[in-house]
């Protein structure tokens, strides 16, 4: 079979020109060139040109306004949002255009965030620079973008569940079609205690449950996986060889993987208002680092920004080559054909934006470049919303003061005429949910209650509404119809794209927007909102029947209204009781360990495996129950008042325990 070949335009390079109030950016208009197979992309970087007098247009970009506007939209995010500090970052004409401090390391104290100095952990953007490494190493004939990755794995090995193989581009456009083991694995006892990625990766390998190249879904897993590869081939710890070969080339001389002290720096302590009003809360240290865990400046990631905007050069230092740095950036696989896709670690949107956000709890930052433009953003705060809040910045300032792209990623014109439906009325409305979703493993529950979802209203007149829940990435939104199951936000540029059936109904939906969201359609019966209340619902019952048993025994013991009464039927009660209290101490002692040691149940502690035995044994109990309460009614025992009763306990159970299969909660699923 012949490579597949993309048509795609040679980098630019545009030069800035800056006036009193603006910075003017001419933009060529590029020819189109063949970019054959990855690993020769080097070697075609010196055939590639701009053709010579091509004709270019004057763009302006406002610095003055950018920054005026960034100072007060985040200063008013911040304040509503009890966000301690933050830093953002505008680099064009390849240097540093804006650079701000916003707030303080700590809240009531702290340092003043400075951007040359102060460290953020900024959660999945580190994924930009796992990809940067793994196409250094696809130059260097080390790595080929469409080979099978168990060619390079000696330690662990991807099973062959699917005809076709995992490659190396599978894991960095999120395509490889692993199961969602949300952040199991992922989390280390503390600062410079990652595992060994061959370890941790061996232990935690999810199941595949696409075929690759089919489906986007974002993976952990998957990129973590990718920087393996790169110490395979380097034959040397992942984190040492990024030190080497980008961050110090770079002069990110304050970014650390881990969180290792860097010299004359200060960290940005993290906080959360999960639980409440925002406190500074633990950081987060993790296993899997070629999948987050960077601290960094926000100077440090502008150097990184400056370095993909020209080319993969910055100060006379090559990381990569200028038309590697183009085929990472161009989309090299889109979910729906109208919606922008990936890259190769990045994600696009439909003015030529390439981009990536992330977070942990109590910090997040998102990065954004126009290459078209020379022009990169860069965001982040120590708060629970710094994901959404710089994500949001990025948004606003591209609508208000970066011009659409000439070349945006794939899809049709946003003033696309509307056709006529081809669906019936209802086809869209629903719950829907990131398709991240852990099916397979005990934080299911988690994902079940964490993952983003969206909630879409169909109109009369044909557009659809929707809002999304926990986070919202989308704001409320209108949507007008453009085509069959195509809908742009109004007054804005926004696609949401749903993937229809044979019959014309919905099973799944993409949202484009500041990040890409592949959903799929939930049935009543399995949306959050239902799996919560049965939840609720049967943990009451049970509650009550746990209380009920010695208080009920106090009671007739006060009355003396307990002598006489048959032993079976006393066996029913103390049963009925003790099974009821061993599912009311697991979901309890679940939620008090959720709510004081999330890290420690994501690493599979040891409470929460002796939590897990707990559904077991609830399993037995109920089965004893069962017969006894069969028993009850067969032979008449006690009153219809009490059979009714150990009836509902019962019935409750059977509601509880297959709930908690369906949610990877009953066995050990780790």
């Amino acid at each position: 079979m012949q490579p597949a070949t993309h048509h795609l335009p040679p980098p630019a390079s545009p030069r800035v020109r800056r006036s009193p109030a603006a910075i003017r950016l001419p933009a060529a208009m590029l020819t189109v060139w063949l970019l054959v197979a990855a690993p020769v992309v080097a070697a075609e970087a010196a055939e590639t040109a701009q053709a010579p007098g091509a004709p270019t247009t004057a763009i302006e970009v406002d610095l003055d306004a950018i920054a005026a506007h960034a100072q007060e939209a985040v200063a008013v995010a911040m304040a509503e949002h009890e966000v301690p500090g933050g830093v953002f970052m505008l680099v064009a004409d390849g240097e540093i255009a804006i650079a701000e401090g916003f707030g303080t390391t700590s809240i009531g104290g702290g340092t003043r965030v400075d951007p040359a100095r102060t460290r953020f952990d900024v959660g999945s953007v580190a994924k930009l620079v796992t990809a940067t490494a793994v196409l250094q190493q696809v130059e260097r004939g080390r790595l080929d973008l469409d080979e099978d990755v168990n060619t390079y794995l000696t330690d662990l090995e991807i099973a062959d569940t699917y005809p076709e193989p995992v490659t190396t581009a599978d894991l960095l456009t999120h395509t490889a079609g692993f199961a969602e083991h949300l952040l199991v694995g992922m989390w280390a006892e503390g600062p410079g205690q990652a595992e060994p990625l061959a370890e941790t990766l061996a232990r935690h390998t999810p199941a595949r449950i696409r075929a690759p190249g089919v489906v986007h879904q974002y993976s952990n897993f998957g990129m973590a996986l990718a920087g393996h590869l790169v110490e395979i081939a380097a034959d040397q710890p992942f984190e040492d060889y990024v030190h080497e070969q980008i961050l110090d080339p770079l002069g990110m001389t304050r970014t650390t993987y881990g969180r290792p002290p860097a010299a004359d720096a200060v960290d940005a302590v993290p906080h959360s208002a999960m639980a409440g009003p925002t406190t500074a809360v633990d950081p987060a240290y993790i296993n899997w680092l070629p999948a987050g865990g960077l601290w960094t400046t926000g100077e440090d990631m502008a150097a990184f920004m400056l370095a993909h905007l020209q080319g993969g050069e910055r100060d006379d230092t090559r990381i990569l080559e200028a038309a590697t740095v183009d085929a990472m950036h161009r989309t090299r696989f889109s979910p729906h054909p109208r919606v922008a896709g990936l890259g190769y670690g990045f994600f696009g949107d439909r003015h030529g934006a390439v981009q990536h956000g992330g977070g942990w709890v109590g910090t997040g930052a998102h990065l954004y470049l126009r290459p078209d433009l020379g022009v990169g953003m860069f965001t982040a705060f120590n708060h629970d919303d710094g994901p959404l809040l710089a994500a949001r910045l990025h948004a606003d300032l591209a609508d208000r003061f970066l011009p659409p792209g000439s070349a945006p990623a794939p899809g049709v014109a946003l003033d696309t005429p509307a056709t006529d439906r081809t669906v019936a009325a209802g086809a869209f409305e629903g719950e829907y949910r990131w398709n991240r979703h852990d099916h397979s493993s005990f934080a299911s529950l988690l994902s079940t209650l964490m993952i983003s979802r969206l909630q879409v209203t169909e109109h009369p007149d044909g557009t659809l509404s929707t809002s999304m829940s926990p986070e919202p990435f989308i704001a409320d939104t209108r949507w007008r119809p453009t085509g069959p199951g195509v809908f742009v936000e109004e007054d804005g540029t926004n696609v949401l794209a749903f993937d229809l059936d044979d019959e014309g109904t919905a099973v799944g939906l993409h949202v484009m927007g500041a990040q890409l969201f592949s959903m799929d359609r939930l049935a009543w019966y399995s949306s959050s909102g239902t799996t919560l209340s049965l939840l609720l619902a049967t943990s009451l019952v049970l509650l009550i029947a746990a209380a009920g048993w010695p208080v009920g025994a106090l009671v007739r013991r006060l009355r003396r209204t307990g002598t006489g009464v048959p032993s079976e039927l006393r066996g029913v009660r103390r049963l009925s009781g003790v099974t009821a209290a061993v599912g009311v101490t697991f979901v309890l002692g679940l939620v008090a360990h959720l709510a004081t040691d999330m890290a420690g149940l994501l690493q599979v502690s040891t409470t929460l495996r002796g939590l897990l035995w707990l559904p077991l044994l609830a399993t037995g109990l109920t089965a004893g129950l069962a017969v006894l309460v069969a028993r009850m009614w067969r032979r008449r025992l006690g009153r219809l008042s009490a059979r009714l009763y150990h009836s509902v306990v019962l019935a409750a159970l059977f509601g509880f325990l297959p709930l908690l299969a369906s949610l990877r909660l009953l066995g050990f699923h780790l």
